[in-house]
C-alpha cells in the first residue's frame, strides 16, 4: 500500500536462529504466549479462541505469504465504532480494488531477514482511510489506541523471540 494515513513499524533482532525457526514460532503465536495484548483485549472486552494462532482465524487474516521470509494480512474496518464493522477480503486485489466510502483499510506485515548468526524480525501496519469522514474518524481512534497498538506489535515480536528460544533449547 504505497499511500496511506496511518503507520507503525517494529523490528526485533533475534540471534543465534534460522528464518525458518522464527517464521514457525510466527506462525505459531497465540493470544496466550502474548502477556501485554492479552489485557488489552480484556480491556477492549473482545471475545475469541486464546489458543488459536493469529494467523489461522485469529485478528490478523493472512492474504499472501513467501515462505519463510514475508506474511501479510489485511483488513477492512470501522475500528473507531464501539462494536467495529468489519468487512472480509480474501486476496490481496481485493483489498486493493475497495473503495467504498466509510472504512479504513489496513495491512500488517511480518519480515523475517537473515542477519549474522541469526534474523531481523519486522513488522508494518500501514492504514488507508477511504473518504475524509473515515479519516479523521480512524485519526481520532488511532491517536488514542496507538501507545497499545505499538505495545502489540512489540509483545508479537517478543513472544515470537521466546518461542524460538525455546524451541532452540528442546533440540537435542
Amino acid at each position: 500500500m504505497p499511500v496511506y494515513h496511518f503507520r507503525e513499524r517494529h523490528r526485533r533482532e533475534i540471534r543465534d536462529t534460522t528464518a525458518e525457526a522464527v517464521w514457525q514460532a510466527l506462525h505459531s503465536v497465540t493470544l496466550n504466549d502474548l502477556a501485554l495484548t492479552r489485557m488489552l483485549v480484556a480491556v477492549r472486552g473482545l471475545k475469541g479462541d486464546r489458543s488459536k494462532p493469529m494467523f489461522d482465524g485469529g485478528p490478523i487474516k493472512l492474504l499472501e505469504q513467501d515462505e519463510p521470509l514475508y506474511a501479510i494480512g489485511a483488513g477492512i474496518s470501522r475500528a473507531w465504532q464501539p462494536r467495529p464493522s468489519k468487512l472480509e477480503v480474501s486476496t490481496v486485489d481485493e483489498f486493493t480494488s475497495f473503495r467504498e466510502p466509510g472504512w479504513t483499510k489496513y495491512l500488517t506485515d511480518f519480515r523475517v531477514e537473515p542477519a549474522g548468526d541469526g534474523v531481523v524480525l519486522s513488522t508494518e501496519t500501514r492504514g488507508y482511510s477511504t473518504d475524509t469522514r473515515s479519516r479523521l474518524l480512524f485519526g481520532c481512534y488511532w491517536a488514542v489506541i496507538r501507545p497499545g497498538s505499538g505495545l502489540v506489535r512489540r509483545d508479537v515480536l517478543a513472544a515470537v523471540a521466546r518461542l524460538t528460544a525455546r524451541h532452540r533449547a528442546a533440540r537435542p
